[in-house]
């Protein structure tokens, strides 16, 4: 506490913001409290590697094998084809570092330490141009294509650095853990009498991985590094103190990672792709990867090898202590993660202090562990940080960390919710730069996307003449533009909300001004596709047949010149039917962000006026027989339980359906939900994080409480990661929206202070919260209801709040 008021006073008397100095503070609650957030383990990791040979007809998760170092000869590591499931032990026994552009899974073994290395440009594919079809495209092959050349592809692992002990460790006294507070890694294991302590964390200022060892005595620290990798033709080699791992995927993209090992006393040889150290005190590692990967389509996304870069990047990094690299590191990384502090109650001591796979265990009998669900948040926010950073590519499905050369899903971005949900806590929780990668895609893939919507028009629309206007994508797409599995019509509509809503919480016009001909293109496609029925909904089709809308009173009052989305799907059931709800709503929420995005840059008055009109005619949300929002123009199924609650997006992301505004349909939309149940027909980490936000939005916190949970108990792996199964972190990343938006509303015109509170989390604080408008948010509660509260923003602009079922004007503390 004394070391935080010390850094507040030193940065107020530099004349920094009140934000720029909450922004480098330790973290620390709005009560003052201090909170660590720790992931640890007793037990050593489990350290098996992939095999790197791929195998048709297995799938994911049937690898068998073990990596074995030949530590007795110094050769470079063998596959012993022992069984084992790496790709299980991978999900769950390691702790994720990055920087936003590579990272590695930690696993500080036994005999050894494994870091599974990622750079997020590292994909196989390309664009996938040249078919219509991507149904059936045979060049995609589904999900887990490895295909190369210009096909699909996936996400690559780009290998393994290892360091090789020769040693078991002593189970006594072991310890590894993940500090989310400073974005590192350390282990304490003994072996033949000597301790060894080691860090691990990959720093954004000097772009590279920093692996540190010490011997706690003199002369005592032997180990072996080397780079083992799982591409075809690669290469590692040894010479002095730097261990290389190189080599080219099929289509051609170079990747190469160099290791540096600096070490304290003692002698270092390199043999046989291995650098060998005997008799040090200590030692660092600085491990630097890169491709040739350029997100710019006029290049054909390659740029210069990585070779050159990489060296610059170590030469720096060299000349630097391990000191200095640690505490860049830290600034950088807590500039981001110390914005927001959260005090969600105190658990008991006991369970506290187990070990993180025992303490989720006991959470799992008895759900009294609020500092574990504040954990999750922060977790969070932590892989945003460490998986999307300016300047590099988004996160994907697993965000930065994949082990797998044929990963689920092929580890893509999936359009139809997860990429989304990868960024809803990204504004609220104030991380709005980690929100800008997947904008940056975006734009750069704004050609091939709109090459592949010709593609599509031209094979579903034959009678469609002219050039189409505007773009969309389907539900897989990939670095390069390139579209795989399913095309998703609405996709882009929901990518603009995500615009729309950097905007609106940061209220930076140049960046609107930016995205706006993007916004107003993805507009005029959905001006052109939209179709318009006549009265009592004749034309409707469904399954592209033409309904007989006499059987149907439900179609009775639409008038004529209604405009619906033809032939549209409500993920993932159902029949294709025009004017589909989340197709609907999608579209309104479009054109009305749009409109207003025009109308805050003074531009475009005429169109969007025209826009408006053609808003207005948009079929929009109905309620059906037994009181539930109708899913399809036809009132069919309003009961089924499905995972997916796409005809709820009006509630949440989007605002057209709220309580304050439309409370009939918000009601509608709660009966809804509730038929829904509680994950639907299945239990995937992704759908407890919709409905936490969406019973949220419903001002249901002890139902929002219960998701939070749900998540916990039943699709987290021991190091809080989620799963469906397998390991994806739509979960991770969706939750701190989830849980912003019980203590924080403010997409309806006003700010409201803890909407949806919990009884689980009856008192509580929390600091640095982000409403739209550009309003900082702090404060705390007692018993469910406001205390004390602090609202603070550039322009002092005056704001309505709702505290306490109170409603406000409030002017926000100007910040300097």
């Amino acid at each position: 506490m004394k070391r935080t008021l010390f850094i507040l006073s030193l940065l107020a008397a530099s004349g920094l913001s009140y934000a720029a100095a909450q922004s480098q503070a330790s973290s620390r609650s709005a009560s003052g409290t201090s909170r660590e957030y720790r992931i640890w383990s007793d037990t050593p990791a489990v350290t098996r590697l992939f095999d790197n040979q791929k195998e048709e007809g297995r799938t994911s998760n049937q690898y068998d094998g073990i990596w074995e170092p030949s530590s007795a000869d110094g050769g470079t590591p063998t596959w012993n084809a022992a069984k084992g499931n790496p790709a299980q032990l991978w999900e769950s026994e390691g702790y994720p570092i990055g920087n936003g552009r590579m990272g590695a899974m930690v696993f500080n073994g036994s005999g050894r330490d494994r870091y599974a290395l990622n750079e997020i440009s590292l994909w196989s594919g390309g664009e996938n141009l040249g078919t219509t079809n991507r149904n059936g495209d045979k060049k995609y092959n589904g999900y887990n294509a490895n295909t190369g050349g210009d096909g699909f592809g996936c996400y690559q692992p780009f290998g393994d650095f290892i360091v090789d002990f020769g040693a078991p460790v002593k189970q006594e006294g072991f310890d590894r853990a993940l500090s989310l507070n400073e974005a590192e890694v350390t282990s304490k294991g003994t072996r033949k009498g000597v301790t060894v302590s080691s860090e691990s964390f990959v720093s954004a200022p000097d772009q590279v991985m920093v692996f540190s060892y010490k011997a706690d005595q003199p002369g005592k620290l032997d180990a072996k590094f080397t780079f083992v990798g799982q591409q075809d033709g690669v290469q590692v080699s040894a010479s002095g103190n730097t261990v290389t791992l190189k080599g080219t995927l099929k289509n051609g993209m170079q990747f190469e990672g160099q290791a540096v090992v600096l070490n304290s006393k003692g002698t270092l040889t390199a043999n046989n792709g291995v650098l060998e150290l005997k008799g040090g005190d200590s030692c660092v590692v600085l491990v630097a990867l890169g491709t040739d990967y350029v997100m710019d389509y006029s290049k054909h996304w390659k740029g210069a090898a990585p070779s050159g870069k990489i060296a610059k990047q170590l030469a720096a990094a060299k000349k630097k202590s391990l000191a200095e690299l640690r505490a860049a590191h830290r600034k950088d990384f807590s500039k981001y993660f110390d914005r927001v502090t959260l005090n969600l109650g105190t658990t008991d001591a006991a369970v506290a202090g187990l070990p993180t796979p025992k303490r989720l265990d006991a959470y799992k009998k008895n759900q009294n562990d609020p500092q574990l669900e504040e954990t999750m948040f922060q977790l969070g926010r932590y892989l945003l940080i460490s998986s999307s950073r300016p300047g590099s590519l988004p996160a994907n499905l697993q965000g930065l960390w994949n082990g797998m050369v044929s990963p689920p899903w092929a580890s893509d971005y999936h359009s139809n919710i997860n990429m989304q949900m990868a960024y809803w806590g990204a504004e609220p929780t104030n991380l709005p730069e980690c929100h800008l990668p997947m904008m940056d895609l975006l734009v750069a893939t704004e050609e091939p996307n709109r090459i592949a919507t010709q593609e599509y028009v031209k094979a579903t629309q034959p009678d469609h003449q002219g050039k189409v206007r505007g773009w969309t994508l389907y539900t897989s797409h990939n670095p390069f533009g390139g579209n795989g599995w399913q095309v998703n019509i609405p996709a882009s509509a929901w990518y603009a909300l995500h615009m729309w809503e950097h905007y609106n919480f940061t209220q930076d016009k140049a960046y609107l001004k930016k995205v706006y001909p993007m916004m107003k293109e993805i507009c005029e496609f959905w001006e052109d596709h939209l179709k318009e029925l006549g009265a009592g909904g004749k034309g409707l089709k469904t399954d592209g047949k033409e309904v007989d809308v006499t059987k149907f009173p439900e179609l009775a009052d639409i008038k004529a010149g209604t405009l619906v989305a033809p032939h549209g799907w409500s993920p993932e059931h159902g029949p294709r039917e025009d004017g589909v709800a989340h197709d609907q709503q999608l579209i309104w929420e479009l054109f009305t962000n749009t409109i207003a995005a025009a109308k805050t840059l003074g531009v475009d008055d005429a169109w969007a006026k025209q826009l408006a009109a053609k808003r207005d005619r948009l079929a929009g949300p109905k309620i059906g027989k037994e009181g539930n929002l109708m899913e399809w123009m036809i009132d069919r199924i309003p009961r089924t339980q499905h995972r997916h609650t796409s005809h709820l997006f009006a509630v949440y992301p989007g605002n057209m359906i709220n309580p304050v505004k439309t409370p009939e349909l918000s009601e509608a939309a709660s009966k809804s939900l509730e038929w829904r149940g509680t994950t639907g027909d299945s239990r995937r980490s992704w759908t407890w994080p919709w409905r936490t936000a969406l019973w949220a939005r419903f001002h249901n916190g002890d139902k929002a409480h219960e998701m939070v949970s749900g998540l916990l108990q039943h699709n987290t792996l021991p190091n809080l990661l989620t799963t469906h199964a397998p390991m994806q972190l739509d979960g991770n990343f969706g939750i701190p929206g989830g849980i912003s938006e019980m203590l924080l509303q403010s997409h309806s015109g006003q700010i409201e202070l803890l909407p949806a509170p919990a009884k689980a989390w009856a008192s509580g604080s929390v600091k640095g919260l982000k409403a739209r408008g550009n309003v900082t948010v702090d404060f705390t509660w007692k018993d469910g209801k406001v205390t004390d509260y602090k609202l603070t923003s550039p322009t002092g602009k005056k704001v309505k709040l709702v505290v306490n079922g109170q409603t406000k004007d409030v002017t926000p503390q100007k910040q300097k």
